[in-house]
């Protein structure tokens, strides 16, 4: 039986008068790419709702890798 080990990495989303559209997606690929090129695999990308007041606005993204043990 395969066994498996995750790692998770949290991209914070920035708001702000600085931050032009579509910042976090490319912190996203650069991590993507980054952790792929050590040996991991993307298995998903979460967006969790803020559980505080119960919005779903993305304040973060959670990204989830797998690699094989």
């Amino acid at each position: 039986m395969k066994k498996y080990e995750y790692k998770f990495v949290k991209v914070q989303v920035e708001y702000g008068l600085k931050v032009k559209n579509g910042d976090a997606f490319e912190k996203c690929k650069q991590v993507i790419t980054e952790e792929a090129e050590q040996g991991w695999q993307l298995k998903q990308v979460v967006v969790p709702f803020d559980e505080k007041t119960y919005k779903y606005e993305p304040s973060c993204y959670q990204i989830i890798f797998e690699r094989e043990v």
